[in-house]
């Protein structure tokens, strides 16, 4: 994708993607002659910014088999106008039209036309400017210069960064950069009450670089004035492990449509998203055609959001050796590894703590890493944070955890890390990698929140392929994803299941419906794969007539509370860590019955909780309040039945 960004920079024409990439029809009146004939297709961006001075609009060939002919004819028609262009270059991976005189910014129907038959590809809002009128002259040894404007004027104060100096814009929108151009890109801090365009879901924050290191090359930003972000909306995706395997691209386009819904009902909020690595799984690039190139395309159907990612381990290229050759496909398809961005009064950034120390050999003995982050990204940091108040709040996206539930440190780095940001006022960081949902509360010392995220895809897809409707992590949280809500400083935020309401922030078990033999749960297994069940199942094989009922409310904090009562009496509740049973039932036994291995255990959770009750058919009035008050209930009516048809509701 980003590498289509720097073919456009540096082509004789560009068309700057503003908009998701698309190639679905929408209806003409009228005939069309025999358009089904015509195997032609191509990418059709949703909106796209056509630059006039370029002179011309270019599309991306998709399928080399099913580009057009440069015989064939483009078509341009609006509600005012239709416009007829013959294709004037012609390439492997794309095709240019010279822009139409009279042409002006509006919906287009785009269409191909051989002979008598037309077939329509798409349709795109156009928006036709002009170059912004800014001359620059690069200084002695600048290797990287440009503007970044909005409406054609140059902004002030924008950081420009290429992953190691951090320069920023003058008066007049200008940057000047002595850049060894060693990632091979350049980038911008999206300032505060800006936009960048976008190709599809991804914002156009940066550009690959096309010349020799020594050799100055310019690279302009444009952007577009947000409106008020003072209040916003971000929406945090954890691991996706996307891999085209046990049915996650169907599981996946469930996401697809809750995010999308979401968007679709908070119309009129600045809403954007952040992913948090491993968006893709490495091992299955090859064997599995799924790799980064068919992500992008994939998360494309999302409508309508603006999604800021984080490269997670398996977001490297683990074919190579080390650390830096391992994210040279990344940077290229995706984002860069590490930048930053500003919304509303929030500093946003983005760090990979994924430090890849593996040979290069591909197996899996040599695919390893350190949780670390690196000293060159620790000083960009640094430089970063220069050009941010510390009353500014700080967000922090990683891939691995800063710290373990436990509230020890995750990384080989941690204290270095903490101590570049705890001046700032409040700093949250956005982990994920664990598949867990937990928070690690350090705002009383070192002004630092974490938010381990847990996992769009749970258990890797797997707990909903062995248990349709069960789409569950090993600690018991649902798959999903954080919703954060901004206002001005402050911060309030809360976990939202995959197609369920946001109001499902636990789940109870009554312990007395709960027996896990073998004879019901792994009747298949071998005695090997039935021992290893009755070791994960420890807490629940045996039956039980003591009334204790199990709470499990993934998001929990301190700040939390739990209350229960049975007739009105007021139950003791005692935080335990056992294993959630849903997940045992669901994932782990499924496996093992089948004496397969369960990669993906049922892992004790550190968020359940547990009363005893005087009655085993009593009714419990069950009460949480999260930490900004919202309290959500349960009148658990017992015997509770403990089945997986009693959970898909």
């Amino acid at each position: 994708m980003k590498i289509n960004s720097m073919l456009h920079r540096i082509a004789l024409c560009a068309a700057v993607l503003l908009g998701s990439l698309s190639s679905l029809s929408c209806n003409k009146p009228g005939a069309e002659g025999d358009g089904a004939a015509l195997d032609v297709e191509f990418e059709v961006p949703s909106q796209m910014r056509v630059n006039s001075d370029d002179g011309c609009i270019s599309f991306r060939i998709m399928i080399l088999s099913k580009a057009p002919l440069k015989t064939d004819r483009i078509l341009f028609e609006s509600a005012s106008s239709s416009f007829d262009c013959e294709i004037f270059e012609l390439g492997k991976v794309s095709f240019s039209v010279r822009i139409p005189d009279g042409m002006i910014s509006e919906e287009y129907r785009i269409y191909v036309r051989r002979g008598e038959a037309k077939k329509l590809v798409g349709t795109c809002d156009m928006l036709i400017v002009n170059a912004p009128a800014i001359d620059i002259e690069p200084e002695d040894g600048v290797t990287i210069y440009g503007a970044v404007t909005c409406d054609g004027k140059g902004l002030e104060n924008v950081v420009v960064s290429d992953g190691i100096e951090v320069v920023r814009t003058d008066k007049e929108g200008i940057y000047q950069m002595r850049s060894a151009k060693k990632h091979s890109y350049v980038f911008i801090s999206v300032p505060s009450g800006y936009e960048t365009l976008n190709d599809g879901v991804f914002p156009e924050h940066y550009f690959q670089l096309g010349k020799p290191a020594d050799e100055a090359e310019r690279v302009d930003f444009t952007l577009v004035q947000s409106g008020d972000q003072t209040n916003h909306t971000m929406l945090v995706f954890g691991d996706m492990h996307l891999a085209n395997r046990t049915d996650d691209k169907k599981q996946f386009a469930e996401f697809i449509k809750d995010i999308n819904q979401y968007v679709t009902e908070n119309t009129g909020k600045k809403i954007y998203a952040l992913t948090l690595g491993d968006m893709s799984w490495d091992c299955y690039w090859v064997t599995n055609s799924y790799d980064l190139s068919t992500y992008v395309r994939d998360i494309n159907a999302i409508k309508n959001l603006t999604i800021f990612h984080t490269i997670g381990n398996h977001d490297h290229d683990m074919a190579f050796a080390g650390d830096f050759y391992t994210v040279t496909k990344y940077k290229k398809t995706v984002a860069p590894t590490y930048y930053s961005f500003n919304i509303g009064k929030v500093h946003y950034v983005v760090l990979d703590d994924i430090e890849c120390t593996n040979t290069g050999a591909g197996d899996a003995d040599s695919r390893d890493y350190r949780r670390n982050l690196v000293k060159e990204q620790v000083d960009w940091l640094k430089k970063d944070l220069e050009h941010v108040s510390y009353d500014t709040p700080l967000v922090i996206a990683m891939h691995a955890p800063l710290y373990r539930d436990n509230g020890l440190s995750n990384l080989t780095n941690t204290s270095s890390i903490v101590n570049i940001v705890k001046s700032y006022t409040e700093v949250h960081f956005l982990t994920a990698h664990s598949h867990k949902v937990y928070n690690v509360d350090k705002l009383g010392t070192d002004n630092i929140y974490e938010h381990n995220t847990g996992a769009v895809c749970a258990t890797w897809w797997w707990s909903a392929y062995e248990t349709p409707g069960i789409h569950i992590g090993q600690d018991g949280a649902p798959g999903g994803y954080r919703i954060m809500e901004i206002g001005n400083t402050s911060f309030s935020w809360q976990f939202k299941p995959t197609g369920k309401s946001a109001d499902l922030q636990f789940r109870t078990y009554d312990r007395n419906a709960i027996e896990m033999s073998t004879s019901v749960y792994v009747p298949s297994a071998d005695d090997s794969h039935a021992n290893k069940f009755l070791d994960y199942a420890k807490d629940f094989v045996a039956p039980s007539s003591e009334n204790y009922v199990y709470i499990n409310v993934w998001d929990y904090d301190p700040e939390w509370t739990v209350e229960v009562t049975e007739g009105g009496r007021q139950l003791s509740v005692e935080k335990v860590s056992v294993c959630d049973p849903l997940h045992l039932i669901a994932y782990t036994a499924k496996r093992l019955n089948k004496n397969a291995a369960a990669s993906f255990p049922t892992e004790a959770t550190p968020h359940m909780f547990v009363v005893k009750a005087a009655a085993a058919d009593s009714q419990l009035e069950i009460k949480v309040t999260d930490r900004f008050g919202n309290v959500f209930k349960e009148s658990m009516k017992r015997p509770k039945r403990f089945s997986v048809d009693n959970y898909k509701l």
